[in-house]
């Protein structure tokens, strides 16, 4: 067995990991390095290996610095299985077209000034139609189930309590007689996280490869924090102001909703129109709601209070552009909830 890290090793984006077994190779995650430009750039790098010799993707979530090479790895070269839990791929199915898009318009936008300076125009990263080429080759695998993968390899997803669908990683590889387990970590969530169960525990390996990106590092309180937020909103009301949220369109934007389900008469929400106003938050949010067999069991006991989405009765959904910018006509009482890369552009 031979194990080698290509992402995520001096900083925390673009995870990749290779793993050599029987005669076969695996590819732990295969993420989008993301920063500044000038490490972004380094996604047009080469791969240090040849994506035609992967036997199989082992993904562990969703989120772009783990699965956003994918399509990239496909383009260049690799066929095989790329393997997922269920809700990560209805996740990817959103995050890598939405990923092939934004490509294609930082190419056409890149193109634009390099025509003014009469410089040879750039392709993007991938395409589209890369991606739905990607999505053509993941299988999907429930928690807990246990599958050999390839000759001598078998795989067992564990909840990682990180995001929807979030996956630990459980290899055993038989080689020459001699089984040894390795377990890959993904990303894990905090215990108490709204909606999800908590991390599972596995009790034994021979290997183990762990994220650390708040390995030095204690969380704040959870009750401290939501009851900031209900300040903040009481805060807002006496002001007769608007509130404006934003948050990750995955994971954290499911969370804002939950607690302002969950706190909806105590904050008296009532009051609020609340939008959530990001296309890829609603496509991911209604995701979500397909799998309420993955919750915990406060949040199971939330979405039998329910028949349909969205947990909140004032809740508006804006997809277009146009009811988008219909939110900018309200002065007062919207709590509006949006992606956090507004703040960046």
């Amino acid at each position: 067995m031979h194990i080698e890290f290509y992402g995520a090793t001096s900083g925390v984006t673009g995870s990749c990991h290779i793993l050599r077994a029987n005669g076969q190779t695996l590819l732990l995650d295969c993420g989008l390095i993301q920063g500044r430009r000038e490490e972004m750039e380094r996604n047009r790098n080469p791969f240090p290996f040849s994506p035609a010799e992967i036997s199989a993707v082992v993904l562990s979530h969703g989120h772009i610095d783990h699965s956003g090479r994918i399509p990239l790895l496909v383009k260049q070269g690799f066929t095989g299985p790329i393997y997922t839990q269920n809700a990560t791929a209805d996740l990817c199915e959103i995050l890598l077209q939405d990923a092939a898009f934004l490509q294609e318009k930082d190419a056409q936008f890149e193109n634009k000034r390099r025509k003014r300076n009469k410089a040879p125009p750039v392709e993007p990263l991938y395409t589209v139609d890369d991606a739905a080429a990607a999505l053509q080759n993941i299988v999907r695998l429930r928690y807990r189930e246990q599958r050999e993968i390839l000759p001598g390899i078998q795989l067992r997803y564990q909840d990682a309590g990180h995001i929807l669908g979030s996956c630990s990683v459980e290899l055993w590889l038989n080689e020459n007689g001699t089984e040894r387990k390795v377990v890959f970590s993904g990303d894990l969530g905090q215990y108490d996280t709204p909606i999800l169960n908590d991390p599972a525990v596995i009790e034994q390996a021979d290997q183990v490869i762990i994220e650390s990106t708040y390995g030095n590092r204690r969380h704040r309180d959870r009750q401290g924090t939501i009851d900031e937020i209900g300040q903040i909103i009481s805060d807002a009301a006496h002001q007769k102001g608007n509130l404006l949220i934003p948050a990750f369109a995955i994971g954290r934007s499911q969370e804002i909703l939950y607690y302002l389900g969950k706190y909806y008469d105590e904050w008296h929400l009532e009051r609020w129109q609340i939008f959530l106003d990001s296309p890829m938050a609603i496509r991911a949010s209604k995701v979500y709601w397909e799998y309420p067999h993955l919750y915990d069991e406060e949040a199971t006991r939330l979405r039998k209070q329910v028949n349909e989405m969205p947990f909140l009765q004032n809740l508006h959904l804006t997809p277009l552009p146009k009811e988008s910018m219909a939110i900018n006509r309200i002065k007062s009482g919207a709590i509006i909830i949006s992606a956090s890369g507004m703040l960046t552009g």
